[in-house]
């Protein structure tokens, strides 16, 4: 499981200015805590600006849980000894002053910047990723949708707001069960017991789920309330160790904390048993308040760093997500770093004033006490306006340039005029002269474009979860010769194009095509899960075809997609061998074997931008190499060696190294590295010249 990591900061409550706000009694602060803090947030902002060194920067997501369990427990355990009982309504109002201010303007500026700046599925994605990060289920959300942060090319602008959810979630119970142990007089030994059980059961299953499903484990409260419980044992422990220990621990929880960043990568398994170490690391820190760690943790840059730390992990994503493509890109990174940190430390800065200082030392009368609550609705109703409001706008601004674009075109009959209709090559380099010459995009139908794909006209297909294909014929269904299209979803996009082929040369279409498993014997996985079904399926594939014989087979895939070399092969061994495995046991088997080479991946999806404010055809062309081509070479040579054919689909779509998003009217992608069921249709004509003759 690879995931993006982002920290829950767990900010210490301020000391309340007035006593009648429901706050915990006085208690000193340590400032070694703050620069922990400070630690934590830095190593995950360097992690996601990328920063070389850092890729276990995601870590620090694990240093703030333990943090916050430290805190609050220990919090709620000296409201109890001051105040001889807990007040659960005290509780949670304090976390709707500490949590909701920050976190409910980050959500609203950031969907009003969204829908200014970003592309109309972005911006429809962000509404609904803010509704449940309002509701602090995004851990949930993300969870169900399988979301993989180091895999994702368009991560949600909101995903950093799992973590806050699982705090939220693991605070529902855990005042409760404190509140329970304290009403009992429960000795601190037995509390101890009870927490560390608790913590124990927590880490069992963290290590049971996450082999099984990293993903889920990876979100999930219950695979991570371990971290946090860890730092309630300590709160519940308050160890005062001597000062030769404490030196001790405080190097080697650096020591631990450092190691963790440097060696594990988005491609540990996480949580599981490596979770553990940062989090006994942190334990160590928090046990050593004294000592050369704990007095450079005290540095004033860091206290203060650390001070606004829940701020800076709020601003710090969305503005590496949407800041970046507005600065100048002739900036060097060093720029481009310098800027993008420096804005986030300043909404930072301005937020934990005009916000979080004012709210949580209850500086406005209505929310002292059990007022605060009110923010929790307060809060969600601000969000939904902020959706529907988003949504509206972004809806509006691609209307204004589908009308822009439309008059471009009459006011502009020269330069749309040299797009020609001979063949598909001219057509498609016209549209690249075109875009070069500073053509608006066509107007834009989002619901059309939806439906604008293979798997909405030709639902003959296995699922992720099946292991073979229903029983379907397309073409000429009448015809008595048969021609088999094996593969994933990129034998499946060909289907509009072969479907007309098969009705114009009079051949039945028989579709084995099952999504995201290439037809070659590769590794490959799903969502970096194992994906056993595809072996299965690619096994009931080529019996299919041993047992049908048909005159033709056309196989096509996805270059390299999620696959991974064998152990002792490179990457090229492995691919070249499974294209051989597979085309080696067709071409006896066929009249004839096709293999349909990959299409280039478009660095952004064909919808995303289409709808992006200020995108020209300019701005959309593509490049005709890089992600998705590169195993076409290798894949060319088995072929020839293995006696099947090969047809280089890359001039169907690009022409002069680039790629269009528009040819005349007509949109050639449907997302990143999918053709539009249109498109295929119109290249039909000019596949089938390419196939040549499949009876021979």
């Amino acid at each position: 499981m690879t995931a993006v990591v982002e920290p829950v900061v767990e900010a210490e409550v301020p000391v309340a200015v007035e006593p009648a706000v429901d706050v915990p009694p006085r208690r000193r602060k340590r400032g070694d805590v703050q620069g922990l803090r400070a630690l934590a947030v830095a190593l995950v902002v360097a992690d996601h600006m990328g920063i070389p060194g850092f890729g276990g920067g995601f870590l620090g997501v694990d240093v703030f849980f333990v943090i916050s369990g430290f805190l609050i427990t220990g919090l709620v355990l000296h409201e109890a000894k001051a105040r001889g009982g807990v007040s659960l309504v005290g509780f949670y109002a304090r976390r709707a002053r500490r949590v909701l201010p920050a976190a409910t303007l980050v959500l609203l500026t950031t969907l009003v910047v969204c829908a200014y700046v970003d592309s109309l599925e972005r911006t429809h994605q962000a509404g609904e990723d803010a509704l449940w990060a309002a509701g602090f289920l995004a851990n949930i959300h993300f969870a169900l949708q399988g979301t993989d942060y180091f895999a994702s090319s368009t991560p949600s602008l909101f995903q950093h707001y799992w973590s806050l959810a699982v705090e939220e979630q693991f605070y529902l119970v855990w005042p409760l069960l404190l509140a329970v142990l304290v009403r009992l007089r429960t000795h601190k030994w037995l509390m101890l017991a009870i927490v560390a059980t608790a913590t124990a059961a927590s880490f069992a299953w963290s290590l049971h789920v996450t082999p099984l499903d990293p993903t889920t484990a990876y979100f999930n409260t219950l695979a991570r309330g371990f971290e946090l419980g860890g730092g309630a044992c300590l709160a519940v422990l308050a160890p005062r160790f001597p000062r030769w220990l404490q030196w001790t621990l405080g190097l080697a929880g650096a020591a631990g904390i450092a190691v963790s960043v440097a060696t594990m990568t988005g491609e540990t398994p996480f949580p599981g048993w490596q979770a553990g170490v940062p989090v006994l690391a942190t334990m160590a820190l928090l046990a050593a308040p004294t000592g050369p760690i704990s007095q450079l943790l005290r540095l004033a840059p860091l206290r203060a760093l650390g001070t606004i730390s829940f701020s800076v992990y709020l601003w710090h994503w969305p503005v590496l997500q949407l800041a970046p493509a507005k600065l100048p890109a002739h900036w060097s990174t060093l720029q481009t770093d310098l800027v993008l940190a420096g804005i986030i430390l300043g909404l930072s800065t301005l937020s934990w004033l005009a916000l979080e200082v004012p709210f949580q030392r209850s500086w406005i009368p209505l929310l002292r006490r059990r007022g605060a609550l009110a923010l929790w609705p307060v809060t969600i109703g601000l969000v939904v306006a902020a959706v529907l409001g988003a949504n509206a706008w972004s809806t509006h601004q691609l209307e204004e340039r589908n009308r822009a674009a439309e008059a471009w075109q009459k006011e502009h009959p020269a330069v749309a005029a040299v797009v020609p209709t001979e063949t598909l090559a001219d057509r498609i380099q016209a549209a690249v002269v075109q875009a070069k010459a500073g053509a608006p995009l066509p107007a834009f139908d989002p619901a059309e474009h939806r439906a604008d794909f293979w798997r909405t006209h030709f639902g003959c297909y296995a699922d992720n979860s099946a292991s073979a294909a229903p029983a379907c014929v397309y073409g000429d269904t009448t015809a008595t010769r048969t021609v088999v299209v094996q593969g994933d979803s990129h034998a499946g996009m060909w289907l509009p194009a072969l479907d007309q082929i098969g009705k114009a040369q009079h051949f039945r279409i028989v579709p084995l095509v099952k999504l995201g498993c290439a037809p070659f014997f590769v590794p490959q996985t799903m969502n970096d899960k194992p994906f056993p079904t595809c072996a299965a399926f690619r096994d009931w594939a080529v019996g299919q075809v041993k047992a049908l014989r048909p005159d033709a087979v056309i196989v096509g895939y996805r270059g390299l997609y999620d696959t991974s070399p064998w152990s002792g092969q490179t990457m090229e061994q492995t691919w070249t061998g499974g294209v051989r495995k597979l085309l080696t046991q067709e071409v006896p088997a066929a009249g004839k074997v096709v293999v349909l080479g990959d299409i280039p991946t478009r660095s952004v999806a064909l919808d995303a931008c289409a709808t992006t404010p200020g995108n020209t055809q300019a701005s959309c062309l593509a490049p005709a190499t890089g992600s998705g081509v590169t195993s076409n070479p290798l894949t060319q040579t088995v072929a020839a060696e293995t006696g099947a054919s090969f047809v280089d689909t890359v001039p169907l779509v690009c022409a002069d190294g680039q790629c269009p998003a528009a040819v005349g009217e007509a949109w050639t992608y449907f997302d990143e590295d999918h053709l539009s069921a249109s498109w295929a249709s119109s290249a039909s004509d000019e596949l089938a010249a390419r196939i040549g003759s499949l009876f021979d």
